[in-house]
């Protein structure tokens, strides 16, 4: 398969893995889904919080050293992401929950692992250059949405949270949604010295999550308008992910 029929294969996968059926050990009504997907989360979100600080000031160590190092730690750069990719995507999605018993939503985790393949795909192709360059300015907009998700000042019931403790302590780094817009950031800013591939199949991965998430707005009981717009990030910048390609030539 040529080069330019790829891209458009592997998002076809991707959306495709969409409709892939959620397992849970009690049979359940096409109807109930959201709710067992919320149960799941309800129980994910919280379950690796442990985690959270380590990945946190892992995460800031290693942006640290991209701008000091460059290029020379861009395959540890690719492998850390891959493998937060793959942790997240068994350890968001595989719960024992009250009312349903296991539940695996594995449309969310063939499509995370695809994209935790790109990654380790790309420690072997080391296309990504880690080398911030001086930019236009309007291209520095993913920063302050980036810093959001890394924040993600949210409680576990879903309300606001601005206290400065999440910097370490949020769910960035053990949630998808709040760790993909950081990570496809980080590619706009180094942006075009990139895996193309990477960037577009982590980008469409994060919209369609993203997307989802924020019509749970109006299926999905229990999910707040502060839950909603603390998805804007992931949306946003996944979008721009896919785009900047086009954004960038034309500008």
């Amino acid at each position: 398969m040529d080069e330019g029929k790829k891209y458009p294969f592997t998002l076809l996968v991707l959306f495709l893995c969409v409709f892939l059926p959620t397992y849970a050990s009690v049979p359940f009504k096409q109807q109930e889904t959201m709710l067992v997907i919320r149960d799941v989360f309800i129980q994910t979100s919280i379950s690796y919080l442990w985690l959270s600080p380590v990945i946190h000031v892992a995460t800031i160590i290693l942006i640290i050293s991209i701008f000091r190092y460059g290029r020379r730690i861009g395959r540890i750069a690719d492998a850390y992401f891959g493998i937060l990719f793959l942790f997240m995507a068994f350890s968001n999605h595989i719960a024992i929950t009250e009312n349903y018993g296991l539940v695996v939503i594995t449309g969310n985790i063939a499509q995370i692992v695809v994209v935790s393949l790109f990654w380790f795909w790309d420690v072997l192709k080391s296309q990504n250059v880690y080398v911030f360059k001086r930019l236009p300015l309007w291209r520095y907009w993913v920063i302050p949405f980036s810093v959001l998700a890394f924040w993600s000042p949210i409680n576990a019931d879903l309300s606001p949270n601005f206290s400065p403790l999440l910097l370490l302590t949020s769910s960035f780094g053990v949630m998808f949604c709040p760790t993909t817009p950081v990570v496809i950031a980080i590619l706009t800013l180094i942006f075009p010295r990139v895996n193309k591939y990477v960037l577009r199949a982590t980008s469409f991965v994060g919209f369609l999550i993203g997307v989802f998430n924020a019509i749970s707005l109006f299926t999905m009981p229990g999910y707040s308008l502060w839950n909603f717009i603390m998805h804007i990030p992931l949306i946003s910048i996944s979008l721009y992910g896919l785009l900047i390609a086009r954004m960038v030539r034309n500008n």
